[in-house]
Parts: structure tokens; C-alpha cells; sequence
């Protein structure tokens, strides 16, 4: 049962990779900006049963030809050459609450129906301590966050804190992996007023 749901987790994931890298997703211009609130529960391994309130604003969407240039330096120049670009973006910003968290590097919505899915992507910050013991988790430099909003701006989705992002130059698509069994779900997203 718990290797199914990594297998799921791993393809939600390559899906939400697909949603960022899509050009035909985001529409650009000049908007109001947008927060949100809402709950991060561990439905597994060492996060299960946890909770924590989190929110995000997202100041502007990230332009098709923004996602393009990160594509093309993924696929060319490997993870670390974006997250080094990915550090210089800023269109929002995603933390825990009463915490600082991260600037969000891109920001992509589309719509499904009557749904909006709202997908983050983040160059997460490491803290000293992490960086000085060069762990694994150094490996997975990315955060990602994918909500499905209904009309009335509420719903749900799924967070990533360490992530993974490569492209696969064998099957020629991009992939998000998580670090070890993060299964932490996203619930009761609403906006914030």
C-alpha cells in the first residue's frame, strides 16, 4: 500500500511539473494581488497527523515566456542553474504562519471547469545548520504547492517542503520528485481577508 501511494504522489507530482511547464497555462498582466490561508496536514511518515496553519500571496502570475526560459535552462544547464535563477524571482511569497517562508519564484493558475489550480514553486530557504551538515535533503532545493480552488476561492491540495525538479532528456519530460515520504495535504484553503 505505501509504495502505491509514492507511485501516485510521484505521478500527481510529474502532472504538476507539466501544469508549470505548460506555456498554453498562465495568463500575464496586471492583477489584484491574491492570499490565501489554509492548513498543512502529514497524512504519512514522520509529518502524519501533524498540522500547521500556512498561507500565500501571490502578487503576479509568471508569464509563459518566464516558464520557457526556465524550461530551456532545466533542460540545458540542470537543477542548480535554476534554482540560482529561481532565487532572483519574486512574485509572492508562501510561509508558515507567524514564520517569514519563502519568496515564491513561480506562480502559475489555469482553469478546470468551474476549478482553479494554483501551482507555487519556490527555491526553498535552507538554514545554515542543513547547508553545514550537507545532508541529503540539500538535494531537494525546490518547494512546490498545488491547490484545486472552487468558484468561492476554497478547496484543497498537496505541498511539497523538499523537492526535487529535472528533466528527463530519456523520455523528454520534466519530473518533480519528493523528499522521502511527504504526504502533506493542503486543506480548508480559503481566501484571506
Amino acid at each position: 500500500m505505501k509504495g502505491g501511494l509514492q507511485v501516485k504522489s510521484t505521478a500527481m507530482l510529474i502532472l504538476g511539473v507539466a501544469i508549470i511547464i505548460s506555456p498554453l497555462l498562465c495568463q500575464e498582466g496586471k492583477m489584484k494581488q491574491e492570499a490565501h490561508t489554509g492548513t498543512a496536514i502529514g497524512t504519512g511518515g514522520a509529518a502524519s497527523a501533524k498540522s500547521i496553519g500556512f498561507d500565500f500571496r501571490i502578487d503576479r502570475y509568471t508569464s509563459d515566456e518566464d516558464v520557457d526560459q526556465l524550461a530551456t535552462l532545466l533542460k540545458e544547464k540542470g537543477p542548480d542553474a535554476l534554482r540560482a535563477a529561481m532565487e532572483k524571482l519574486d512574485v509572492g511569497r508562501i510561509n508558515p504562519t507567524g514564520s517569514v517562508g519563502n519568496t515564491i519564484a513561480v506562480a502559475r493558475k489555469r482553469q478546470d471547469g468551474s476549478d482553479t489550480i494554483i501551482t507555487i514553486v519556490t527555491a526553498r530557504v535552507m538554514p545554515f545548520i542543513e547547508l553545514y551538515r550537507g545532508g541529503r535533503t540539500t538535494d531537494y532545493p525546490f518547494g512546490f504547492l498545488q491547490v484545486t480552488l472552487n468558484a468561492k476561492g476554497q478547496g484543497s491540495g498537496q505541498i511539497m517542503v523538499a523537492a526535487k525538479i529535472r528533466f528527463d532528456k530519456k523520455n523528454g519530460h520534466f519530473e518533480i520528485e519528493s523528499y522521502g515520504n511527504q504526504y502533506i495535504k493542503a486543506v480548508n484553503v480559503r481566501p484571506r481577508s
